[in-house]
């Protein structure tokens, strides 16, 4: 799982290796989205709603970092 190392360690992550790190997040958000379209609503409020949440962080959170990286610090 090579997004999930990356991600552990995104600090130290050069800006190419975020951008891809960034890039596979945003892919496992759609795959996960096609992969609990039809969970039935106990179980997508259990486990599938929650797990996509927390995709959707990770991807927040390697988009503000990039965008902090981006931002000229005075």
């Amino acid at each position: 799982m090579f997004w999930l190392k990356a991600y552990n360690r995104r600090e130290s992550l050069s800006d190419a290796q975020l951008e891809r790190l960034l890039s596979e997040l945003k892919d496992q958000v759609e795959r996960y989205r096609v992969a609990i379209r039809n969970y039935p609503p106990d179980r997508m409020e259990q486990h599938g709603q929650p797990f996509l949440d927390g995709l959707e962080g990770r991807v927040t959170e390697v988009t503000r970092l990039m965008n902090d990286r981006a931002t000229p610090k005075n």
